[in-house]
């Protein structure tokens, strides 16, 4: 019973390990697969060969062997053999000159074939595994020289951001010859040889041909080397924030390389800008604030009740514009309870006002006419606060000259006490000498009372 229980565990350990071993086989199988189509454009089919007419023929071999089956749309793995084209030129007798070479083409890039140096063999073409996939489509050409033509993108970034004004109908030159950042920004936004328009789009702008949705028009002089930026249809708007990204191509450059068996790369190269932005177009100018005016005499000064006589400011104000509103705690007071009177501007609190006004800290602003404010502090106080005040400061006086005096009587107290004790570093040495010596003698005495006990064991 035990061993078939054995054997049962046995067989279901194999039996795990061989599923696990068939799923990662057939994984590692499916991801070695490269499978591609086959597709001979223009060709005609026959046994065992490809005919394109009047150019020539080709045969499909895995290694060394021949593919006879061959046809459209055929599916082949190119990492389950070496695949290779092997091809025989035909020799066109109809036209005179005809015969020019031939080239090789899948998927519109040409190839240059391989010829062996052995005398009668035809010339070969791989099929590389790292080279192709997917659809390939098979196509021969006659032509002494082909391009092989390739694009590669490059991209300027930037970050542009200001204020552009255009305020009045203000027109904005965009210099091309400036490279700061705002100029920098703007002229991916440009053209020196067109006119264009920009409407708003979301948060940014986006290029129109309908000038009527725009909201700005840059107009390109490439003679001057500038463009015209202006804003359109603008209504009742005082500012505009727009943010956003932008591309434009600026334009492209051509590269080639020297041929291989009459076939000549040609790579173009071709430049954008791509910008992130953030402008604002002023249209109105922002109104300023007006400069307040300042008080010249009477900032932050106190009156006393019962001893101080009117409260007098000055405010380098022109007394022309005083607007005859003066206001106690944001309070507009009545003219009876003050006096103005010119040299710039002179504003006095009579006293019957200020008597019967809370004691404490309040704000005096004046208004003139222009817009302008004066804006000051003042304090109220009572007799009896400053009398008490005084009282309070000749007691303080004779506090801290008790509290001197104090402190320098406990401070010869304290030096006395200090020579009549010892320091307490003192006192801890001398307790450790007799906690040392306490602890000599009960060892001293245990060791004679063991002794004892032992000569008493031997009697």
């Amino acid at each position: 019973m035990r061993k078939t229980k054995e054997l049962l565990v046995l067989f279901i350990i194999c039996l795990f390990f061989s599923l696990i071993f068939q799923m990662s086989a057939k994984r590692v199988y499916a991801e070695s697969k490269n499978e591609v189509t086959l597709n001979f454009k223009g060709g005609t089919i026959h046994d065992g060969y490809v005919e394109y007419s009047k150019i020539a023929k080709l045969q499909l071999f895995k290694g060394d062997e021949l593919v006879v089956n061959i046809s459209n749309n055929m599916v082949i793995d190119l990492n389950e053999a070496e695949y290779k084209f092997v091809i025989e030129e035909i020799e066109d007798a109809s036209v005179t000159g005809a015969n020019t070479s031939i080239k090789l083409n899948i998927n519109n890039w040409y190839y240059p074939i391989t010829t062996s140096i052995l005398e009668g063999s035809k010339p070969t073409f791989k099929l590389d595994s790292s080279k192709f996939s997917g659809t390939l489509d098979v196509k021969f050409e006659r032509t002494n020289v082909a391009f092989n033509k390739t694009v590669k993108n490059n991209y300027d970034d930037i970050s542009s951001k200001g204020v552009i004004d255009l305020t009045n109908g203000k027109e904005y030159v965009i210099d091309f010859s400036k490279t700061d950042e705002l100029t920098e920004g703007l002229k991916s936004f440009a053209d020196l040889d067109k006119t264009l328009y920009y409407k708003r789009d979301n948060k940014g702008l986006l290029a129109t041909d309908n000038e009527s949705e725009a909201v700005i028009k840059i107009v390109g002089n490439k003679s001057e080397n500038k463009a015209i930026l202006t804003a359109v249809n603008v209504v009742t708007k005082k500012s505009e924030v727009f943010k956003g990204f932008h591309m434009q191509y600026t334009g492209s450059a051509l590269d080639f390389d020297d041929p291989d068996g009459g076939i000549i790369l040609e790579t173009r190269y071709d430049y954008y800008t791509r910008c992130t932005y953030e402008f604002t177009f002023q249209y109105e100018k922002k109104e300023v604030n007006p400069k307040e005016y300042k008080f010249t005499e009477g900032v932050n000064q106190i009156y006393t009740i019962d001893e101080s006589k009117d409260a007098k400011f000055k405010i380098n104000g022109d007394y022309k514009l005083f607007a005859n509103k003066v206001y106690v705690d944001n309070k507009l007071l009545d003219v009876s309870n003050y006096n103005s009177k010119s040299g710039s501007t002179i504003i006095i609190l009579k006293d019957e006002y200020l008597k019967t006004s809370s004691i404490g800290k309040h704000t005096l602003k004046v208004a003139f006419s222009d817009g302008k404010n004066a804006v000051t502090n003042f304090e109220i106080k009572s007799k009896q606060a400053n009398i008490n005040g005084d009282n309070n400061n000749e007691n303080n006086e004779e506090q801290e000259n008790s509290i001197i005096n104090d402190n320098a009587e406990s401070t010869n107290i304290q030096k006395e006490n200090n020579s009549a004790n010892p320091k307490t570093g003192d006192n801890v040495i001398v307790y450790f000498a007799l906690f040392t010596i306490t602890i000599l003698l009960i060892i001293t005495l245990v060791i004679i009372n063991n002794k004892k006990r032992k000569k008493l064991r031997k009697h």
